[in-house]
């Protein structure tokens, strides 16, 4: 008797034992999970309205926020609306900037713009409606309905451009644009004149003073247009013997000729390669050139054109004129 008791008390004992184990491990890993929850989901979040935030790293100022309201999350990252501020590169050089609303991201230097954006630089001014700074990359890149306004620093040339797109390497300062752009060219000297243009895809590099065009390229001067597939455009050589344009591919040139008895013709042209010399007013025309001119049809190896100038030149011994004369 007495040892059947003994028994049943310690298979009790062992029972509530292991009830004890198995509550107090499935409390521990309730509790483990609660703090891997607080650890992941822990974040501090501090709200200000109508502030000015100045920062500092590493000796060097980098950012200067002015918000109507500005959220700072774990002291590290700013969220903000309604602001304008000042952000540093790492040469101390400042750009300003306003917008409805952005972000900065301290951790890795990236600031993103939203709404109502103006972006200026030294050399430059920038709107759109989305628009990204990285300072560690010196990158920006801006999207959707984006104007962009610069000043050629070899020529003083104005040079404001549209476009869906825009990308920008700061520091070798190659500038992408895509998506629908349309351009403009303003001369320094006024009465020098300047160009429209319009194409699928623009790249300006601001140390070469060269623009590229490329798809559906289109020129527009004084009193002549040409089409093509792609134009290279040289902003330094405009008073220089030396060509101011190179056009290629499907060259479709027109232009409104002012006649000595002062009526008005039509100069069209057509060839696979086109070369502007501005400070002569000449263009050449290669690649199966053929100007048709009134009822004139001329076609030869090089043809040269000028601006306003019923003369043609023709260089080619096997050329063909097909002139129609009252």
């Amino acid at each position: 008797m007495i040892n059947r008791r003994s028994t049943l008390i310690v298979i009790l004992f062992l029972v509530l034992s292991i009830v004890v184990f198995f509550i107090a491990l499935d409390v521990k890993n309730k509790k483990e999970a609660y703090s891997d929850l607080l650890d992941v989901n822990l974040v501090d979040e501090s709200i200000f309205e109508q502030m000015n935030y100045y920062s500092i790293s590493e000796g060097k100022k980098y950012l200067n926020l002015t918000s109507e309201k500005l959220k700072v999350i774990n002291q590290n990252d700013f969220q903000f609306t309604t602001t304008e501020g000042e952000i540093y590169n790492q040469k101390g050089e400042i750009t300003t900037f306003k917008a409805n609303s952005g972000e900065y991201f301290a951790e890795v230097k990236k600031l993103s713009l939203n709404e109502d954006i103006e972006f200026k630089a030294d050399d430059a001014f920038y709107s759109a409606d989305k628009l990204s700074l990285s300072q560690v990359q010196d990158y920006l890149s801006a999207e959707g309905d984006v104007r962009a306004e610069m000043y050629d620093s070899q020529t003083k040339d104005k040079i404001v451009i549209l476009s869906s797109s825009m990308t920008s390497e700061l520091e070798s300062k190659i500038i992408q644009f895509d998506g629908n752009i349309r351009g403009v060219l303003e001369r320094q000297r006024k009465y020098e004149g300047g160009f429209k243009f319009t194409s699928e895809h623009m790249s300006l590099n601001q140390l070469e003073s060269q623009i590229l065009l490329s798809k559906d390229v289109n020129l527009k001067r004084n009193n002549y247009e040409v089409e093509a597939q792609k134009a290279e455009i040289f902003l330094e050589n405009y008073n220089k013997r030396l060509k101011y344009y190179v056009l290629y591919d499907d060259i479709k040139f027109v232009e409104k000729l002012k006649l000595k008895s002062g009526a008005s013709s039509t100069r069209r042209a057509f060839s696979e390669k086109m070369e502007g010399y501005m400070s002569q007013g000449k263009i050449i025309l290669s690649g199966a050139p053929r100007v048709e001119q009134g009822d004139d049809l001329i076609k030869g190896y090089q043809i040269t054109l000028r601006e306003n100038v019923e003369l043609v030149e023709v260089d080619d011994s096997q050329s063909s004129f097909q002139l129609k004369k009252e």
